[in-house]
């Protein structure tokens, strides 16, 4: 754990000493780094941390990289991104390579547009999210902040096309720490869609971030995919926060990493807001993957809901620690936390810990979780109707996914979704191409 302290330090001090930007993000970066220092790194003992060991993560060395300017390559989209009415916008190693103009909206390389940004200014878009969950993964992505994009969408307006990001990772990516900040003004709508892959044969760390602020009335739908190798350890925060009447859904899929650690933590700061909380963790060989939500109720008459799903194969590990937190303005709170596993293996392992903290006493709260393996009899079922065993197990994992589907409205999402979910069952010898 120290050396990795020492490596953290040492990345951070060629960092700052090669980035000379504004006072303003000068000093956040530096209290950021003093912020990540006070925390100190998690270990077994942290309870948020409890069932994730960093030991073989702590051992590997890192080297932040200042990114170049690179034209991403369009040829390396996969087939099921292919689309002609969207609007791409491309990372490389998580800095801005080029994007396609819209109407109406502003897109810009983070570091120039928060650069101008006065302290008032700067603390409203970057650093306005709540203190109640400090992690030292933010605090290190705030750290080193630079390179992502900031986009805009200007009140009264709604995408006529959804936005996709693409983030890809080279055989340059050793240690990269980037930040999307999506801003909706009131009354906008839009559909917002982020995609990480990375080349094979690379190990790297990701330290990823995506905030998005939204306005009064606001209708937002996001879906994030990562499918980065499984030799990358990555560790992603997505940050809402959410004003009066904003509605906002998110459907995260995880695929790839070695270890993965996804952070969610909307904040619903403004009467009326609701929020949606969706994810589908798809884990095999030994991968681990940790899934911390952390939803926060300020203002009265909002509503939550949690809904994480695992499917997890071989010596795979999935955590589910899932926390709901009810300010006592709250009152009217409706929020509603479920995590669902299905283990296909023996050694397939889940840890789940679901968790309320109430301090409003006029709400409707709930949680609950489950674990298991296939329903026998419900195979059984299906057997006895001339399916055979492979195509029924198959229809009880593809049912066991759909649930998902009901909360999402935009039919791009939705396609998206089955087509990446449809992709891990062949991958995984699940299902047959056909």
């Amino acid at each position: 754990m120290e050396n990795f302290k020492k490596n953290i330090k040492d990345n951070f001090e060629d960092f700052y000493s090669q980035n000379t930007s504004s006072d303003v993000l000068n000093n956040f970066r530096k209290n950021s780094f003093s912020s990540l220092n006070s925390l100190g790194l998690p270990s077994l003992k942290d309870e948020d941390w409890r069932f994730t060991d960093l030991n073989d993560f702590y051992k590997s060395a890192f080297k932040h990289r200042i990114q170049d300017n690179k034209k991403f390559d369009s040829a390396l989209i996969p087939e099921s991104l292919n689309f002609s009415d969207v609007t791409f916008i491309y990372l490389y190693n998580g800095k801005l390579s080029h994007f396609d103009s819209i109407e109406n909206v502003k897109i810009e390389d983070l570091e120039s547009y928060i650069s101008r940004l006065d302290s008032n200014e700067f603390e409203e878009i970057i650093n306005g999210h709540s203190e109640k969950n400090k992690d030292f993964t933010f605090e290190m992505n705030s750290a080193f902040l630079k390179d992502g994009v900031y986009i805009e969408v200007e009140k009264n307006i709604k995408l006529k096309k959804p936005i996709v990001i693409i983030n890809y990772y080279d055989s340059e990516a050793s240690f990269v720490c980037h930040r999307n900040v999506i801003n909706f003004q009131d009354l906008s709508e839009g559909q917002i869609v982020e995609y990480t892959f990375s080349d094979d044969d690379i190990s790297f760390l990701s330290n990823k971030a995506t905030c998005f602020l939204l306005g009064n009335s606001t209708n937002v739908e996001h879906l994030s995919v990562d499918e980065s190798n499984k030799s990358s350890y990555i560790l992603s925060n997505l940050k809402i926060s959410q004003k009066k009447d904003s509605n906002f859904t998110t459907d995260t899929i995880l695929i790839g990493g070695k270890l993965y650690r996804n952070n969610v933590h909307p904040v619903l700061n403004g009467e009326g807001s609701n929020s949606n909380i969706l994810g589908l963790y798809l884990s095999k060989d030994s991968q681990h993957m940790d899934n911390y939500m952390f939803v926060e109720h300020i203002k009265p008459n909002c509503g939550s809901r949690q809904l994480y799903k695992g499917i997890l194969k071989d010596t795979s590990k999935g955590v589910f620690h899932g926390r709901i937190l009810v300010h006592n303005e709250a009152q009217k709170t409706d929020a509603k936390q479920t995590n669902r596993n299905l283990l296909l293996s023996e050694k397939a392992q889940v840890d789940t810990k679901p968790q309320l903290e109430i301090y409003a006493d006029d709400v409707k709260c709930t949680h609950g979780a489950t674990t298991g393996q296939i329903d026998n009899e419900a195979l059984y079922y299906l057997r006895a109707r001339g399916i055979n065993l492979e195509d029924a197990k198959l229809i009880m994992i593809r049912s066991f996914t759909e649930e998902l589907l009901e909360f999402i409205s935009s039919n791009f999402i939705l396609d998206l979704h089955k087509s990446f979910v449809e992709k891990w069952f062949l991958n995984s010898q699940l299902a047959k191409s056909e």
